[in-house]
């Protein structure tokens, strides 16, 4: 017997719902699904490393809840508890997809290896490219370590926010810190 998902709906325009149509009709089961189950079952064990960090906005206070080591896994609830419930759910969806999509899936870091780094690299490059680097971040009027973290963020598919997105200004390479 297969859970059924729920969906938090409460910030959603619902009109888009408005179709005649069963939404289970515009989805389609892979044909391997349940080996894919047998699989997310198995990383949905692991314990990847948790962010969760207190957010405020125009709508009120929430708590926003992250795997950083799955690109794009995160979610938020009203309370710590509701955030981290639907943590696990996003995680599985997470999974799923990848596993659906034949992406590989990073193993959890540790909390200690996250501490290991010290956030300092040097870089070497080609004098041309760093020009380039140079003249794209006077462009974009950042400094040139807000440049190459953008890019590298973006590259992976992180995105670090200021509190100026919070704002409602849009989201650009100053907002990558």
């Amino acid at each position: 017997m297969t859970k059924k998902p729920t969906f938090n709906l409460c910030k959603v325009d619902s009109s888009m719902f408005n179709s005649k149509m069963d939404i289970d009709e515009f989805v389609t089961e892979p044909e391997n699904s349940k080996e894919i189950e047998k699989q997310v079952e198995q990383y949905a064990q692991l314990e990847y490393p948790i962010k969760l960090q207190k957010e405020s906005d125009e709508h009120g206070m929430y708590w926003v809840a992250e795997h950083q080591d799955l690109p794009g896994c995160m979610t938020h609830g009203n309370t710590k508890e509701e955030a981290l419930i639907n943590l696990d759910d996003a995680k599985r969806s997470w999974i799923y997809t990848a596993v659906s999509l034949g992406t590989s899936i990073p193993d959890p870091g540790t909390k200690a290896e996250i501490e290991d780094c010290s956030g300092r690299i040097l870089l070497r490059l080609p004098k041309e490219l760093h020009y380039r680097l140079l003249q794209k971040s006077k462009e974009d009027n950042i400094s040139l370590n807000q440049e190459l973290l953008f890019l590298i963020s973006s590259a992976l598919g992180i995105r670090y926010l200021s509190s100026k997105k919070k704002q409602g200004r849009p989201c650009d390479r100053r907002d990558y810190k």
